[in-house]
Parts: structure tokens; sequence; C-alpha cells
């Protein structure tokens, strides 16, 4: 089934841009109702903040105030420039002192969420980035965005990680609008990572995808590092998304993440559709 409504993170100053075209291009070609959700972040006390007291603090209060609200007014002014022309339903939140399961029902009353590259936070105000808490946290399949991603490079050749989990199932079925869409489909099974899929791996999953009408073809690739294999596969096939489950356990803000997840995390340079 088609998204009817996506929500974009916004965040960084110098990819929030490239990150709400490429979401109002998807929405434009989907027929989908656009959120943008823009995070306040909380001032962060440091030491360095000690010397404020009494009227001070308040001082220092309001300035941080004043730059969150120029910088909203500047991305909201970008955001808008962007859905004006009336061909995409759009709207505007603002997350003030949001966190945890709070800040995840903004991707939860959507299909699709995207966010941008999971920069580690330079506080200690929490563990995951905001990225990483919608990707483990939420529930919703996640689009994970590069800096910079141009908006007309949307799921022409796309590579699907499959192992036979529940994780990567769901990836597939969350990324059914855009296999059967896409130009070509490779679906990447690493047989050495993991040993249930039986005597042809792969060849149910390639079956079910092309009746879909995905035209789909099937790589089994030696190895046992999966995240690797998958990354360097979208390299050398110049894949402009990358499927795959997302795996982690424990409560929020306190994943532990399993290896193909962390590898790709770390190295992707190109979109990844997560899920959980």
């Amino acid at each position: 089934m088609t998204p009817k409504d996506i929500v974009v993170f916004i965040e960084e100053e110098d990819t929030r841009i490239s990150r709400m075209a490429f979401a109002a291009a998807l929405a434009e070609r989907w027929g989908a109702h656009l959120i943008a959700t823009f995070v306040a972040n909380r001032i962060e006390l440091h030491p360095s903040n000690g010397f404020a007291r009494g009227s001070g603090v308040e001082a220092l209060l309001q300035k941080h105030r004043a730059a969150v609200r120029d910088t909203e007014t500047r991305a909201r002014k970008a955001f808008e420039s962007l859905t004006d022309r009336g061909t995409v339903s759009s709207e505007w939140r603002l997350s003030e002192n949001e966190d945890g399961e709070a800040l995840m029902l903004h991707a939860r009353h959507a299909d699709l969420a995207i966010v941008g590259p999971p920069a580690r936070p330079a506080g200690p105000r929490r563990m995951l980035s905001l990225s990483e808490d919608v990707i483990f946290a939420s529930g919703r399949p996640t689009l994970l965005l590069p800096a910079g991603w141009p908006s007309n490079r949307v799921g022409q050749r796309v590579i699907v990680g499959w192992n036979g989990s529940r994780e990567a199932a769901n990836a597939i079925a969350n990324a059914m609008p855009f296999l059967v869409a896409a130009e070509s489909v490779h679906l990447v099974v690493v047989p050495g990572a993991q040993n249930s899929l039986g005597a042809e791996p792969g060849a149910d999953m390639s079956r079910h995808l092309a009746r879909h009408g995905v035209e789909v073809v099937l790589e089994q690739c030696p190895g046992t590092d999966a995240g690797g294999i998958l990354l360097e596969r979208a390299r050398s096939l110049d894949a402009d998304l990358l499927v795959m489950g997302a795996y982690g356990r424990s409560k929020i803000s306190e994943f532990v993440f399993g290896g193909a997840t962390r590898t790709v995390l770390a190295r992707a340079d190109v979109p990844i559709l997560l899920s959980r």
C-alpha cells in the first residue's frame, strides 16, 4: 500500500533543505500528506554555564529560546517554499520539550518517517541520536537519508537485504511501493551469516517479489559480514536505496545494535529503508 502520510524530522542546519526537498518530492510522487516536525533542541547545561546565577540563568534561557525561534522560522520558510505550489498537502509542527515516547508519536501517526544521518549527540542527555530513536523505537518504517542526497534520486536501483528474519520481512513489506516502481531490485543473501534459509537461500523471497511484479535479481554472496556486503553491493551497482531490517534490543535509548545494523548505520552513504 502506498504511504498516505510522511513525516520528516528536521534538526541539522546544513542538511535540512535537501531532506525537506526529498520528502516533498516523495510526497508529491505518492500523493501523500507531508508533515515536517522541527525538533527544538533543549539547552545543554555544561560546566561552562556555571557562572549563570539568578537573572543570568534567565538571560541564558532567553538567548536559547530566541536562537530556536530564529532557526525554526528559517526552516519553516524553506519548507513552505517547497510546498506552497499546492501540489503537496503539508503541515508544520514544532516539537518542544518532547522526548522518548512523546516524540515517537510524530512517527507513529504516519506511514513513513524520514530522518537524517544518526550523528552522535554532543551532550550526555541521550545515548541515541534522534534518528536512531525513530528507527528503533517508533515502530514505523524509517528512511535514513544521507546529507545532501538529491531529491530526484529515489528507488530506481534497489538493494534488499534478506536473511529470513521478521525484521527483514517487515522491511520488504514496507518497501513494496519502492520495489514495484524500481528499475532494478537485487535481493542480496549472505548464507554464511545465517543458516536457516534452506537449500536455495533467497529463492522463495525472490518468487514472492516476482508475484508482486518486481523485477528481482537474486544474489547469494559469500562471507559473514552482511552489513559490509550490502554496502559494497549498493556502491558497486550505484544503488539509490538499501532496504533492510533493523536489529536491536532493549528499551528506548539503551539499544544494543546487531552487527549488520551497526555496520550500515556507521558507514552508509546511500538512503536506507529500515524496519523493525
